[in-house]
């Protein structure tokens, strides 16, 4: 159920739907224009900060989304990306990660929800825009570094039990 765009006579203190318009203006606050996708009244997309990013509006939620495709095969994947998504969700980070097949192929996808369903006033609807694009952003920054910090572990780790089979090859001899 949502709320009418203008307070109504039978429930004056109702707040004003979420729709893509609103999030459309609210975002050009931040001086950011946000591209309808065609065929489509409830998204719109922007690249911020270089990335993908999609906005969303469902019956009571708003959706902030970044999805980033790598050249990783699905298949042949390792863990890395995995755990690294594990751990940007273990720690409040504003938006959660996620790791998608996409094509047979790895897509890093970080999303932020904002509950609408009793409708939000502009300021509201702006200061949960920002905190939920901050979210996203900050989140993809963190899956590159802790990826990268996961790829190094991993690669210790190989150098280590090389060194291992090494000496108890020795050993035997």
């Amino acid at each position: 159920m949502t709320n009418p765009t203008t307070p109504t006579a039978e429930d004056p203190h109702a707040l004003p739907e979420v729709t893509l318009d609103r999030i459309i203006e609210a975002m050009k606050t931040f001086d950011i224009e946000l591209e309808p996708v065609t065929g489509r009244d409830d998204a719109a997309t922007a690249n911020l900060n270089g990335l993908p990013c999609m906005f969303a509006v469902l019956e009571s939620v708003a959706i902030v989304r970044c999805d980033v495709p790598t050249d990783v095969n699905y298949a042949k994947a390792d863990a890395g990306l995995f755990l690294a998504a594990n751990q940007i969700n273990s720690v409040a980070m504003g938006a959660r990660a996620v790791i998608a097949d996409f094509d047979g192929m790895l897509l890093v996808r970080t999303e932020a929800d904002i509950p609408c369903a009793a409708g939000m006033t502009d300021e509201q609807l702006a200061a949960a825009l920002r905190a939920s694009v901050d979210g996203v952003i900050n989140a993809q920054n963190a899956m590159v570094a802790a990826a990268e910090e996961m790829a190094k572990l991993g690669s210790e780790s190989a150098a280590q039990a090389g060194e291992g089979a090494e000496g108890a090859q020795g050993e035997q001899q």
